[in-house]
């Protein structure tokens, strides 16, 4: 059991209070080479026990059997976590969500079942003008404070919006997209592979400017070329 009775029973209060709509947490995972995965699938299949009610539905998917489906879903890392609702909002977690990132899990998908983003009306109306693609992917450890902050709103953010998209990476299990992003301190936050960087759980105000900057310098690009 990897959910203790304490943790179970504050699952339970928290998800009568927030829970709205059905969500499907998709697990990408194999068996050979990825020591974390069973962990991964594990701690789903107990959440979802935990929570009842069919509330949270999951599938394990094979990247090498299931192929046709990690290409539908762009994965191409195990264990991947892929949170929807009605729809795919592009929300990954790309590891294992142990730790202070077990909270990541939970907050999103809260807020995937409430099928709207925990965002002010100004940043609402700022993302409605976002129109290509982005792409934000937010370095994390399991033992940093400040990360769930900076992960769950990367999450909001892509609810938000159609065109973007957010991964939750944990720096510690993918080594090398760490040393290619040079994560020297988390939360980093890399938007479209570096054309925008930042470190830290920033406010929601500042988190927008990074994100609208990186639209800016992608509609700057097209144009120029």
């Amino acid at each position: 059991m990897l959910l203790s009775l304490d943790v179970r029973d504050q699952i339970r209060s928290i998800f009568e209070k927030e829970f709205k709509e059905p969500v499907t947490v998709r697990i990408f995972s194999q068996a050979i080479g990825c020591d974390s995965c069973q962990t991964v699938e594990d701690l789903i299949r107990e959440l979802s026990g935990v929570v009842g009610d069919g509330r949270i539905m999951y599938e394990v998917h094979s990247p090498v059997l299931d192929r046709d489906i990690a290409e539908r879903y762009k994965v191409d890392r195990v264990p991947t976590i892929v949170i929807e609702g009605d729809k795919d909002y592009g929300i990954r977690y790309i590891g294992l969500p142990a730790g202070l990132e077990f909270s990541t899990l939970i907050q999103g998908i809260l807020q995937v079942s409430k099928r709207e983003p925990k965002l002010s009306p100004q940043t609402l109306e700022a993302l409605k003008s976002i129109d290509r693609p982005i792409n934000i992917k937010v370095f994390v450890t399991t033992s940093c404070g400040y990360c769930p902050s900076a992960a769950v709103m990367a999450y909001n953010f892509a609810i938000a919006s159609d065109y973007i998209t957010a991964e939750v990476v944990d720096a510690s299990e993918n080594p090398d997209l760490a040393e290619k992003f040079q994560v020297v301190g988390v939360p980093k936050i890399v938007i479209n592979d570096g054309l925008v960087e930042f470190v830290g759980a920033q406010p929601e105000n500042a988190f927008l400017g990074y994100v609208v900057a990186a639209y800016e310098k992608i509609k700057r690009d097209s144009q120029g070329s």
